[in-house]
């Protein structure tokens, strides 16, 4: 998966379906794990995978909070930590929860490149949580982590689905990065949202849902056809639209939610990753009427000589007529 797909895509969301997670899955996530840097090489993270059969399940889902009860649908659970007396100190500086924090970021990203839906959690009693496992008290626990596949965020309680339904923000890059000193913010050169979204309505057919009684997956992959083709001719008029010489390398979906035939579907579009000769669409399939996702996505286009059988550098013009659509 592209990098920036994946970051886009790791989400801690809520909503788990009962479907066992593979062993060879759990096996990637902590082999991406064990090799992350560490300070000195010293290693000092370990992890305690609980899966929903083991004996020791029931008493692991008593030690988390209240709060985190939707964890419990969740097939594996793993227990993140470190042994503090293996960190690397230099000075007074304790390295153990650094190293600690990079392997939990590659177990994350891994079982989101999986197709897994990955959450830690910080609410959860320590000494309840040893007992169920028998941790040692050379060993520091520091998260438990929910693993298994996206399930259906209606059968959350209201007030959990309401906190996987909120965006996703992050503070603007000056705020958090400095230039030569602090306090001089990071100058930037791509805007974090682009001046412009594309948005057009989907009208929706009787033929597009599925035995399920909602839209096929494979139907909403022609969603982005059209929304994209709008969008082109939108900007370039349909004549120039047939001029424009270019091949889809990659198309990737995140289905967040199902849709129905009673449901309003808008599309919406913007451009990232400009290279030299291909351009990437990013697409958000929603609601309007109250902004539900229902898909996620993204598409590659590639420019391509079909005459010469090989790649062509994006038109200046090309370039001009999109800047405004254009964010990270």
């Amino acid at each position: 998966m592209d990098f920036k797909r994946l970051i886009d895509v790791r989400r801690s969301l809520r909503a788990y379906s009962s479907r066992p997670v593979e062993r060879d899955k759990v096996e990637r996530m902590l082999d991406a794990a064990r090799w992350s840097p560490s300070s000195a090489n010293r290693q000092p993270w370990r992890f305690v995978v609980v899966e929903h059969d083991a004996p020791e399940r029931l008493a692991l889902e008593e030690a988390l909070d209240a709060g985190n009860s939707w964890a419990n649908r969740a097939p594996v659970l793993i227990v993140a930590g470190a042994v503090p007396s293996e960190g690397l100190v230099v000075e007074s500086r304790e390295y153990v929860l650094f190293d600690a924090g990079l392997a939990l970021m590659s177990l994350l990203y891994r079982g989101a490149d999986q197709g897994l839906l990955v959450h830690p959690m910080a609410g959860w009693k320590e000494a309840p949580l040893r007992d169920a496992l028998g941790l040692p008290d050379s060993f520091a626990p520091l998260v438990v982590v929910a693993v298994g596949y996206h399930g259906k965020p209606e059968e959350l309680d209201e007030a959990t689905r309401k906190k996987d339904e909120r965006p996703s923000t992050r503070k603007p890059l000056p705020e958090i990065a400095f230039e030569n000193r602090w306090g001089v913010p990071y100058s930037t050169k791509i805007p974090s949202c682009p001046a412009k979204v594309f948005e057009t309505d989907i009208q929706l057919r009787f033929r597009d849902t599925d035995a399920m009684g909602h839209v096929n997956n494979a139907t909403v992959v022609s969603y982005l056809e059209v929304g994209r083709l709008r969008f082109l001719v939108e900007l370039f008029g349909g004549e120039q639209v047939r001029n424009i010489p270019f091949i889809i390398a990659d198309v990737s979906c995140s289905y967040r939610a199902p849709i129905f035939l009673h449901d309003q579907v808008r599309v919406r579009i913007w451009i990232t990753d400009i290279s030299r000769s291909s351009y990437r669409f990013r697409y958000e399939i929603f609601n309007p009427a109250d902004g539900r996702i229902f898909v996620e996505a993204e598409t590659v286009q590639v420019m391509y000589d079909y005459k010469a059988k090989q790649t062509i550098p994006l038109p200046p013009a090309f370039l001009d007529v999109v800047r405004e659509y254009v964010a990270v």
